[in-house]
């Protein structure tokens, strides 16, 4: 018996990065007590309170925030859930995944359509509820993100002008996104906003604001 759980976990592992979720590992027979002595025995590790990682299998390379994403959702598979209403990784969380840098800010930050069924947020973790289209939503490593315009978008409420700028430089440097993309992006947001000129106009301004060609990547 004890087995056959432990093959079930590995199941469900297996598509999730090597983890699994506390309510998960309750659905399949394994509780506090078995997860407990399987961490005895270096079978399982910790990655936070509700999320453990099976041992010697997949690690994936932002562990704690694609723990969070789970936790999102806790019971669900990761392969069962539909995208982005299960929710999307973004802003500063957005940019670490991309590698372009990393902001000020909560450990983990997503975007849902509709906080109707997400768990309630942990510490350092901010849910924005807002809606997204489908070519605002891409996948990296397994993990639903922000496309780097869409991320641009939504940090241009909150980081300053200079530092906005470094964002797109390094997002094209890195051939991440075309400046059309970033444009795009940003007039979107911007005719949501309700503010006047065009993403073009916008984008041109930060890239022109950059002082040098030092990234915040470096």
């Amino acid at each position: 018996m004890m087995m056959k759980t432990l093959g079930l976990l590995s199941d469900l592992a297996e598509g999730q990065s090597g983890m699994i979720t506390a309510a998960q590992a309750d659905s399949v027979g394994a509780d506090e007590l078995y997860r407990k002595g399987l961490v005895v025995e270096h079978v399982i590790e910790q990655v936070l309170p509700d999320v453990w990682r099976l041992r010697g299998g997949a690690r994936h390379p932002f562990p704690r925030l694609y723990a969070h994403w789970l936790l999102l959702h806790p019971e669900q598979p990761a392969w069962e859930r539909p995208i982005p209403a299960s929710g999307v990784a973004s802003h500063g969380a957005a940019l670490r995944v991309y590698g372009v840098g990393n902001l000020p800010g909560p450990e983990a930050e997503f975007i849902v359509p509709d906080t109707a069924g997400v768990e309630p947020t942990r510490l350092n973790v901010i849910v924005h509820q807002t809606q997204l289209a489908a070519d605002e939503v891409t996948e990296r490593t397994g993990l639903p993100v922000t496309t780097p315009g869409r991320t641009l978008a939504d940090l241009a409420a909150g980081a300053d002008f200079e530092h906005l700028g470094r964002i797109a430089t390094t997002f094209l440097r890195q051939g991440a996104a075309t400046e059309e993309d970033l444009a795009q992006g940003l007039h979107r947001a911007m005719t949501v906003r309700g503010q006047t000129g065009s993403g073009t106009e916008y984008l041109d301004a930060l890239l022109a604001g950059v002082d040098g060609t030092e990234s915040i990547a470096s």
